[in-house]
């Protein structure tokens, strides 16, 4: 039997997926509706529940997803990178997505943890699941922190990002971005030991 209709609704779905992300970041979950993520996928509204329950159960895995890709491209080409190195660069492509106008490219953690926090418990476990899973992508290569487990280290520095980029975002002027930026960035480089890499 032919593989090609299980492929077909794989593509489709992925399709949903990237629409549903595309359009979380633009205009929150409230303004993704069905019909508005389906249309974005070039697809008819009818065919939505043949890959989702619900629009919650679409909007979680687009979140997911979007956490995924997000940390693929802050850590692409830094594999053979040393912890110090590692930490500044996830760093500062970290932080650089607040200077971006476009919010398609922005780490869904900047902008959706709200959502989250609304969600429902199967909601929170799997997004605890599988950040969890991409923490422990990062954890073993950040630097050590005296008294301070990996996972904590990372959970930490991402908590920071995070907060940062979605602080900055906000501000009235790109003075106050910049400040909010510049100050986080120096005090997750001291914290690291980042500094005094530097000056080695």
């Amino acid at each position: 039997m032919s593989r090609y209709p299980a492929e077909r609704k794989s593509r489709t779905r992925e399709r949903i997926v990237a629409a549903a992300e595309r359009l979380i970041k633009e205009r929150g979950t409230a303004g993704a509706s069905v019909e508005a993520v389906m249309r974005e996928a070039g697809l008819t509204v009818g065919g939505f529940y043949a890959h989702f329950p619900s629009k919650e159960a679409m909007v979680d895995e687009a979140l997911l997803v979007g956490i995924e890709r997000s940390l693929g491209s802050l850590i692409q080409g830094l594999e053979d990178a040393p912890p110090a190195t590692f930490a500044r660069m996830l760093i500062d492509r970290y932080l650089e997505q607040a200077t971006v106008g476009e919010l398609g490219r922005a780490c869904p953690l900047t902008l959706l943890l709200p959502d989250v926090a609304r969600a429902d418990e199967p909601a929170k476990q799997a997004f605890a699941a599988r950040t969890a899973q991409l923490v422990a992508r990062v954890e073993a290569r950040l630097p050590d922190v005296a008294g301070m487990a990996p996972r904590d280290v990372a959970l930490a520095m991402f908590a920071s990002l995070a907060g940062a980029v979605s602080f900055a975002r906000a501000a009235a002027t790109a003075r106050g971005r910049d400040r909010i930026l510049a100050a986080t960035r120096t005090s997750l480089e001291r914290w690291l030991g980042l500094d005094r890499a530097r000056r080695a």
